[in-house]
Order: structure tokens, then C-alpha cells, then sequence
């Protein structure tokens, strides 16, 4: 079952990087749970598939359209996936550069994405589920 949670959330990400909601949602559980990072400004969980793509797309509404990179994907057995996400960004209006580099404790639930945690570092990400290197 974990290849198979792997493929969920590859095909789940790769939904959201095309923008195509419909393919987006199909892949996560209308229960859906996105739980930000702690320096992120929103720090309250957000509840709902529905809540969550929007959430995700007002969070790009800053930064020039481009495109997350999944750097790593790691099965944490059962039903988990720790994925690392990157890009590089530019502010419309400021043209500031940052980077984007966060870790997601990612569930999996017959085969739908049911809960997202994000974290800082991989250390964080890897201790949530009970690995540790």
C-alpha cells in the first residue's frame, strides 16, 4: 500500500501544479485536513478540500506564477508519505526573491490525501513520523 500512497500524493501534487482542481480534489477527501508550518502567517488548520485548494491558491497570489518541485518523497510506512516541496519564488509587485523549501507529513486514506502537516526541516517532518537519522 505505500508505493500506492506515493502515487496518490505525486499525482495529487502534480494536480496542483497544473491547477487543475477537479483532478486536485478527486485525489483529496472532502475531509481534508492542511495543517500549516508554524512561521507560516495562517497557523490555524484548515478543514475541508474545498477550504484547503482555496487556501493553497490564495497563499500563490503573492509570488509570480511557477511551478513546486518535489525534491524528495519518502514512505513512512503505513499510511504516510514525508514529501519535500521547493521553488523558487519572485513577488509580482515587490520582485523579491525567496525560496520555498517545506516538508509535508502527508496521509493517506483509500487512496485519498485525508491530511497535510507541514514542517521547516526534514528532521522536523521525519520525527513527526517516527523516523529519526
Amino acid at each position: 500500500m505505500s508505493e500506492e500512497n506515493v502515487e496518490v500524493v505525486r499525482r495529487a501534487f502534480e494536480a496542483f501544479s497544473r491547477r487543475d482542481r477537479d483532478a486536485w480534489r478527486s485525489i483529496c477527501d472532502d475531509a481534508l485536513e492542511a495543517v500549516p508550518s508554524g512561521d507560516w502567517p495562517e497557523t490555524a488548520t484548515i478543514r475541508g478540500g474545498e477550504a484547503a485548494w482555496d487556501f493553497f491558491l490564495q497563499a500563490e497570489e503573492p509570488w509570480e506564477t511557477g511551478t513546486h518541485q518535489l525534491a524528495e518523497m519518502i514512505d513512512a510506512g503505513e499510511d504516510r508519505v514525508v514529501a519535500h516541496q521547493v521553488r523558487e519564488m519572485r513577488g509580482k509587485e515587490s520582485g523579491v526573491t525567496v525560496r520555498y523549501d517545506y516538508w509535508a507529513v502527508i496521509r493517506v486514506h483509500a487512496g485519498k490525501v485525508i491530511r497535510v502537516e507541514y514542517f521547516g526541516t526534514r528532521d522536523e517532518a521525519l520525527e513527526a513520523v517516527g523516523l529519526r537519522e
